[in-house]
């Protein structure tokens, strides 16, 4: 029974070849994850905004608060 000895370059660039493929998949893929978390932020950010206005617009003049 005879057994070649894998080449060291074979498994390096095996290696490194499964590196690039996992970079390729979680890199975009927290990119992504990033830009929707970002945006429901700010969102969220601009719909606490509008309701704040709109709290402010309901108050009677005598009640808005001293700034």
């Amino acid at each position: 029974m005879s057994h070649e000895a894998v080449p060291g370059y074979d498994v390096v660039a095996t290696d490194g070849l499964s590196v690039i493929g996992t970079v390729g998949f979680f890199v975009p893929a927290a990119v992504l994850v990033a830009l929707v978390a970002g945006a429901v932020v700010r969102d969220r950010r601009i719909s606490a905004r509008e309701a704040a206005a709109e709290a402010r617009d309901e108050l009677p003049e005598g009640d808005a608060p001293d700034r």
